[in-house]
């Protein structure tokens, strides 16, 4: 059954609190983050420390102050170096987290599936494609968005909740589907337009999850949690959704895996994504992976 959209971030948090294998991808993750951090402030100290304080002595600063100002850099440095490598490891942690709950929800062979068809080499330049597509859209959208929201709702900054709720709003869509894109490119094997189209079209469903999903992101230091546990919660929307439309097909996942379409036709074996529990697209207006690609 699928429940609310707006639902599935919390149901994510306990989700991902009461299964050990998630929680330890994390603190595996955490671990991996600190190792690079000590290795970044180790070899900053080892080979740029001096070489840093030499140079600012050089064009002039004094000996005393150059040294200060060299051990500041070196620490920037490797800061900057670690964030560089979060931002561009986390959505390889975020992937490898959501295939692990469609596992834990029992869709493994849908992943199986993937990657018989797809070479390793594939899914690496597809996703890589995928997360640098998806970073310069939000980077733009997001400048756009807030410029405008920002002149917008400038009176309604007076009343704080509401102002962060329009905030959490207009960002919902596009946290949302960000979190749906490994789902639709690498598994369902669908193009960027489709995924984005398909998101606008079910809007609704992405802004309650994804308003639910950037209030808690903007809790201070729970926020680190609630940015895993609001990809548990959008792969168990997802797996929500499969087993539901296996349901109705009656499409088992032994079925799946030899490549039976499912009642929305969409091919490769996968069942469809459709945004609620109903049998019928025409009737019901839920749009359908045919309909987005008959509309293109």
């Amino acid at each position: 059954m699928i429940l609310p959209r707006s639902s599935y971030p919390l149901q994510g948090v306990y989700y991902f609190l009461t299964n050990w294998s998630l929680v330890r991808r994390i603190i595996c993750v955490l671990f991996l983050t600190l190792v690079v951090a000590l290795l970044a402030f180790g070899l900053s100290f080892a080979f740029l420390l001096r070489l840093q304080a030499i140079g600012l002595s050089d064009v002039g600063v004094p000996a005393w102050l150059s040294w200060i100002l060299s051990v500041i850099l070196c620490i920037i440095e490797s800061a900057v170096f670690t964030l560089v490598f979060y931002l561009i490891a986390t959505p390889i942690w975020q992937d490898a987290l959501f295939d692990q709950v469609l596992r834990l929800k029992g869709l493994s062979r849908v992943l199986d599936e993937r990657e018989r068809n797809v070479s390793d080499l594939t899914l690496c330049c597809r996703g890589f494609s995928a997360g640098l597509t998806l970073v310069v859209f939000q980077i733009y959208t997001l400048i756009i968005v807030e410029t405008f929201m920002i002149i917008l709702t400038l009176p309604l900054h007076l009343i704080p909740v509401l102002g962060t709720f329009l905030y959490c709003y207009v960002n919902g869509w596009v946290l949302a589907w960000g979190h749906q894109l490994h789902y639709h490119l690498e598994i369902k094997q669908w193009t960027l337009s489709q995924s984005r189209k398909f998101a606008w079209q079910q809007r609704d469903d992405f802004l309650m999850f994804g308003t639910v999903a950037v209030a808690l992101e903007m809790i201070p230091i729970a926020n680190f949690l609630f940015v895993w546990t609001n990809v548990v919660g959008a792969a168990l929307w997802t797996a929500d959704v499969i087993i539901d439309e296996q349901k109705r097909s009656g499409t088992s996942d032994a079925d799946s895996r030899r490549g039976l379409n499912s009642s929305s036709g969409v091919g490769s074996g996968y069942v469809a994504y459709t945004a609620s529990p109903i049998a019928s697209p025409k009737s019901s207006g839920v749009v359908s992976y045919q309909a987005i690609t008959s509309n293109q």
